[in-house]
């Protein structure tokens, strides 16, 4: 293992990788057989409590529960064995295919995303066509069939009253994703699985990711094949909500590549994916946290100087203000005008549906352990232990804890209460990187496998009980 990036390296050229010692004998490091094996027993665990209708999902006392459907059948174990087999089947692939191509297992990995997930999710009885048609489960849908996308922007003050709970208190974004897709197709079931491949791109911007910041090929493809495994994407695919880690991911790449190449086009772009953070989710820009924190590791290992770091922000902003003022001249559509009501929508209606805080800011963690996937959980846990015992002036110590930042900020200021595992998707997808480089710290492959079947199994054995979605 190493902690080669682009905060080691010079600018000028690629990162290289810094080797150091493997456990001797091919021999996975103690601490981290235990968490993997820690992490899957509690999975075990949950998976049997679900069986017996006894996982909370929810909370009574906060005013919101997903309530069981179903009762358990060995029949739905079939999705976790048929994705078991595919990911060692492909693991198996990458491994013949070697480093050196490394874009073939790419490509590979890219081509298997959505018929992996599909399997995984099986054993859900609702299908993708009838969540997307569903005004209930996803009322962004028949907006974009009443309206033009032309009209729906230039008239959303006006309209927006008049529209389905989750459209109207929520940015105008996700609606016109499906305007965006319905020039291909407005059939209801293909545009499920058009959100799924949407949705997959977050696992492209992590591997992306933690290529520029870690420089390490291994920890970067298991990142990948996590983010599609991440439960909370799961259960609520083709829900939008799957689809938020997007563009906050590129723009966190976006951002890392200036770190390795101060270039005005990327922080242009930076400022350009940011305004479709706000439009699109504006929840995921708490993750500016991790942003400081990769800004503040380069300037302390002197990769960025003050002139660089004034000139992503000017550049990044300039950007940003130049497609605000665009979208208001063009379509008088004002983002901070909505975002604010969004928001104030948001506090009003936690107050109205009586989700106490006290209750909440405890039931949170609980709710972003089933997102995130409890076996995951103790692994990140344990890279947190390893970045304080090792030192927080490392790449991957600064993506970890500043994750966790998020997640303590979130939880503390009380904005999510109920319904919040849905909530929390673009934050597990994003700490997937402290899983993944967990599991690459063995030189064999079993603890990634071991962790990756832990996933499928809380998913398969959660999905068709619990109602996440139903039409």
């Amino acid at each position: 293992m190493h902690d080669g990036s682009l905060l080691t390296a010079e600018r000028t050229r690629p990162a290289a990788p810094v080797p150091t010692p493997v456990p001797a004998a091919g021999r996975t490091p103690r601490p981290v057989a235990i968490a993997v094996l820690a992490g899957t027993g509690l999975t075990v665990v949950a998976a049997v409590l679900a069986a017996l209708r006894l996982l909370p999902a929810g909370s009574r006392a906060g005013a919101w529960r997903y309530r069981y459907v179903h009762t358990f059948s060995w029949e739905m174990l079939l999705p976790f064995a048929g994705g078991v087999a595919a990911v060692l089947a492909l693991l198996w692939l990458t491994h013949r295919l070697g480093a050196r191509r490394e874009r073939l297992a790419l490509g590979m990995w890219l081509a298997a995303a959505v018929p992996l997930q599909l399997v995984v999710r099986a054993a859900d009885e609702a299908s993708l066509g009838a969540i997307v048609g569903s005004d209930r489960a996803n009322s962004f849908y028949t907006p974009s069939l009443r309206f033009t996308a032309y009209e729906y922007l230039t008239r959303f003050d006006e309209i927006v009253h008049a529209l389905p709970q989750h459209a109207r208190s929520n940015m105008p974004g996700k609606t016109l994703l499906y305007h965006l897709m319905g020039a291909v197709t407005t059939n209801p079931a293909a545009l499920g699985i058009a959100v799924t491949a949407v949705s997959s791109l977050a696992a492209l911007l992590v591997y992306l990711v933690v290529r520029e910041v870690l420089g390490d090929r291994r920890v970067a493809l298991y990142a990948l094949i996590l983010c599609l495994l991440v439960p909370g994407r799961l259960y609520f695919l083709p829900i939008l909500n799957a689809v938020s880690p997007v563009p906050i991911l590129l723009s966190l790449w976006l951002f890392t590549r200036y770190l390795r190449n101060a270039h005005w086009g990327w922080a242009v772009g930076l400022g350009a994916s940011l305004y479709l953070v706000f439009f699109f989710e504006p929840l995921p820009l708490v993750m500016g946290l991790t942003f400081a924190a990769l800004a503040a590791l380069a300037l302390y290992r002197r990769r960025l100087d003050g002139l660089g770091l004034l000139k992503l922000v000017s550049l990044t902003l300039a950007a940003f203000a130049a497609v605000y003022l665009g979208m208001k001249l063009v379509f008088g559509y004002d983002l901070f005008v909505n975002l604010a009501e969004v928001l104030a929508d948001a506090t009003d209606f936690n107050e109205r549906a009586h989700r106490p805080y006290d209750v909440w800011v405890v039931r949170n963690l609980g709710d972003f352990a089933l997102c995130a996937g409890i076996a995951a959980v103790v692994l990140i846990g344990y890279a947190a232990w390893d970045a304080v015992r090792r030192g927080v002036a490392r790449p991957i110590a600064v993506l970890t804890l500043s994750g966790l930042a998020v997640l303590a900020f979130l939880d503390l200021v009380g904005i999510n209460r109920g319904e919040t595992t849905r909530l929390w998707i673009f934050l597990a997808v994003f700490l997937t990187i402290p899983v993944a480089w967990v599991c690459a710290r063995s030189p064999r492959a079993w603890p990634f496998a071991v962790v990756a079947a832990a996933l499928m199994l809380q998913v398969a054995t959660t999905t068709p009980l619990i109602a996440f979605i139903r039409p």
